[in-house]
């Protein structure tokens, strides 16, 4: 059975059962950035509720291993962290800090981080073998990512070439988020020509030929700045 992307999440950390993956990303639903009520907290104080969302993936591997060691088998904390991340965010596009197109981006990136530290902290495999699928890399890089910034904006002044290499590399993810359904699986059958054509293996995550839409770049830029303290 094949889930596509945008399926997937109405299954997301429902148990294993639930689970069957097969060459998906994580979706974003429309309706989560319809207008809401005006925010009652100041933008800085979202912000920081959102970092904080940010700082937990060490906290999740922690309680996933500690769950999954007494039985359990769903994510409990994640969709509590994923639920309360796009509430953050659903503050800032209500107060215009940010469109919504970018904070689905947003989103869609910090579930797919949630998931791929949940699915690495149980006994299962939840990503069904196919040929040609980034989705475990492109988060593993992510949340990589993620930790290195925060580490070093912890630790004061974050060196420049640490900060471009970080920016680069979640630029690319988001780039691949930004795909459609069909732009993804347009490039999987690329992919999959090559490889056909060729006889040789699929290229790195790093070296897809991705375009980075404005709506990715400030999706990008948000995550930075958000991970910098800036």
């Amino acid at each position: 059975m094949t889930i596509s992307r945008r399926d997937f999440m109405k299954l997301f950390g429902v148990g294993v059962a639930s689970v069957l993956m097969t060459g998906c990303r994580f979706p974003v639903v429309g309706s989560c950035y319809a207008p809401m009520p005006p925010p009652t907290s100041t933008p800085s104080s979202t912000l920081e509720r959102l970092r904080r969302f940010w700082l937990s993936f060490n906290e999740l591997a922690r309680k996933t291993t500690e769950e999954a060691d007494q039985g359990a088998t769903e994510n409990t904390f994640g969709r509590q962290l994923t639920t309360g991340h796009r509430l953050a965010l659903d503050e800032l596009v209500a107060s215009g800090e940010l469109t919504a197109p970018v904070a689905a981006l947003v989103q869609e990136a910090y579930d797919a981080a949630v998931y791929h530290i949940w699915r690495s902290n149980v006994p299962i495999t939840c990503y069904e073998p196919v040929q040609v699928n980034y989705a475990p890399i492109s988060a593993s890089v992510l949340v990589q990512q993620s930790e290195i910034l925060s580490a070093a904006a912890a630790g004061g002044a974050i060196d420049p070439a640490t900060l471009a290499t970080a920016q680069a590399s979640i630029e690319h993810d988001l780039a691949y988020y930004a795909l459609s359904d069909t732009g993804l699986q347009t490039l999987y059958d690329q992919i999959m020509q090559d490889i056909q054509a060729s006889g040789q293996s699929a290229p790195n995550f790093e070296d897809l030929p991705l375009e980075l839409t404005p709506d990715a770049r400030a999706a990008a830029q948000f995550i930075i700045d958000l991970l910098s303290g800036k």
